[in-house]
Formats: structure tokens, sequence, C-alpha cells
């Protein structure tokens, strides 16, 4: 091949390059999306804002994304279902009974189809003031100890989770009320307003890597992790969540390893999201792995070569994102 003409095929395959992910989306229209994730100052939310930085320039002109602030793991299902949010965070836990219908879902959700599954590692992580002298979950139920117990507005993904660590161990909200507690679910900054004034004494919730309430309470007072027991970690287990440790040093304070479950954040859409930019956007996350460590420290964990595990995207692929994985043969 003459050189003038092998230059002028280098510049053809670059450009193609280029154009490739515009072209996949196949549409000139404008597209109005919305992204839900949950509160301002999560990590999801910077998530959400990290991920539509990366869409925003492959889209139509005159596109826009929308960050929303809402609604956490088991809400964003709903609002895909409902048509109130075309891409959304979740849990591959709270994705998977959102899909099957079961444990905060009445019914199955036909509209929630998965992109990426892995993101991060999210740990249930249950949290009591030192000053309490709780050391063990067994201690409280045991003992029929009156504890006040903090957990997340009804509704979320971490509020479930409390749930079921209480049942896990033969207690529940009632329980603790009937042994002189009480249960607040309060939203996440008074969590460390609570600890800091002696009206808390334990708060479980899932957490990630540098998670800000986290940062915050153990900054603020001094907390002690609990470890969940081996037959708690079983039944947690048998509902979808996996087995964990976190590693020494993960929060502050945190010098032993301690055993619990996980989950991990995935990316949904609607199954009305068109085929060709759920093609596209998957292939963004999967290859642009460097761009979104850069967005959030907890999302070193996500590992492009899992981002199809069926355990990890929770539910029935989009048929973009299968498409894109199938090529890439990271589906067989």
């Amino acid at each position: 091949m003459r050189r003038g003409t092998l230059t002028a095929f280098v510049v053809l395959v670059v450009a193609l390059s280029l154009v490739g992910a515009r072209a996949a989306i196949a549409q000139d229209k404008p597209l109005h999306l919305r992204l839900a994730t949950v509160g301002l100052g999560s990590s999801w939310y910077l998530y959400g804002a990290g991920i539509a930085s990366l869409l925003r320039p492959e889209l139509p002109k005159g596109s826009t994304i929308d960050v929303l602030p809402i609604a956490g793991g088991i809400g964003n299902a709903k609002l895909i279902q409902s048509g109130e949010a075309e891409l959304a965070l979740g849990f591959n836990v709270s994705t998977r009974w959102a899909c099957r219908g079961e444990v905060a879902f009445d019914a199955p959700l036909p509209k929630v189809r998965g992109l990426v599954g892995g993101l991060d590692i999210y740990y249930i992580g249950v949290f009591v003031a030192e000053r309490s002298g709780i050391t063990a979950l067994e201690q409280i139920r045991d003992r029929k100890q009156p504890f006040r117990l903090l957990t997340v507005p009804l509704g979320g993904a971490g509020e479930f989770a409390t749930r079921q660590v209480l049942a896990a161990y033969g207690m529940s909200y009632d329980w603790i009320k009937q042994h002189g507690g009480n249960v607040r679910h309060i939203g996440r900054p008074a969590t460390v307003s609570a600890f800091q004034d002696g009206t808390a004494d334990a708060w479980i919730h899932t957490v990630d890597y540098g998670h800000p309430i986290v940062t915050e309470l153990t900054t603020v007072t001094t907390v002690r992790m609990l470890p969940l027991s081996n037959e708690a970690i079983d039944k947690l287990v048998a509902q979808g969540w996996e087995r964990a440790v976190i590693p020494p040093n993960t929060f502050k304070g945190q010098t032993a390893p301690v055993p619990t479950v996980s989950t991990r954040t995935n990316l949904f859409a609607s199954a009305d999201l068109p085929e060709g930019l759920a093609y596209t956007l998957t292939k963004l996350l999967v290859e642009k792995r460097t761009e979104l460590v850069k967005v959030h420290a907890a999302l070193k964990d996500f590992d492009p070569a899992r981002a199809a595990d069926p355990v990890l995207v929770g539910c029935q692929l989009h048929a973009g994102a299968e498409r894109y994985y199938r090529e890439k043969g990271l589906l067989k």
C-alpha cells in the first residue's frame, strides 16, 4: 500500500472510531434523559453526575441528561417502571428483587433492564456508639437489651437491609420497641448529629468505601463496626446478598476485618430505551473505567470483565447491552 493511501486509511479508521458511539445511537433528534440516583452529596449522586458527563458528548445536539437526587435502590426501579426515569442506579440485590417481584416488590417490574453490573462494592455496615457497650447483635437479643436504632426512611434499600439483618437475629422493629428501645427513620445527615448528642446507639446501612456519612461519623465520634454471625450471613445470602469481609482500615478506626454481606451498584435502564443508546452507554462505561475511577474512589472495584455477570446485573440485560457484550466476548 502506498504511503499516501496508508495515511488516508489510518485517518479514516480514527475518524470512524470517534464517531462510532454516536452512530450507534442512530438518532438525530435531541434526547431528554433522566438518571435516578439518591440524595445530593451521596456516592450515587456523584456516580450519576460522572456517568452523565461521559454520555453527553455522545448524544445528539440539544440533548439533556438530568441527574435526579432520588430515589435509592428500591425507588429507582419503580421510577423506571412508571416511566419517570430512563436510567437508574441500583444494587444487584434490589434489582433482582424488582425483576422477580420479591422482598421489597409485590410483583415483577417488567420494564427494568440491566446495562452494567459490579460498579463498586457496598457492605451492610452495623455501627454502634463505643459508649453503648454493645459488642455484638447477639448481646442485644440474648439480654433483651434496650437500644436506640437509626435507619434511613422507610422503603429504601438500606432500610430493607436493616430489617433483614434484624430478622436474621430473630429481632424486628417491634421487638426493639417491646424491649424498651426505639427505632428512628431519619435522613443521613441527621445520623451524625444523633450520635454526637447521645440519642442513638446504632445505625445500620449499606455503605461503600469513602461513604460520606461514615467518614463524618468516624471523624466526630467514636463508633465500632459489628461483625455479622455466620448464621446471619447464611440467611442474608439466601435473600440475594453476597458473603463478604470488609478489609481492615476500609473505614477509620476499623482495624480488623469485619465479616458481613455485600451488594454491588449496577446501572439499569428502561426496556423502552433505544437499543443504540443502551449499546453506546454500556460501551462507554465498560471501556472508560479510568475516567470512572476519577469520579469516585469506590469505583476502583469495577471490573469491566464482569460487567455482564448475571449475578452482578441482577436482571435481564437490555438488548443493546447484550449486543455489546456479545460482540466483545464478555457474554456467551
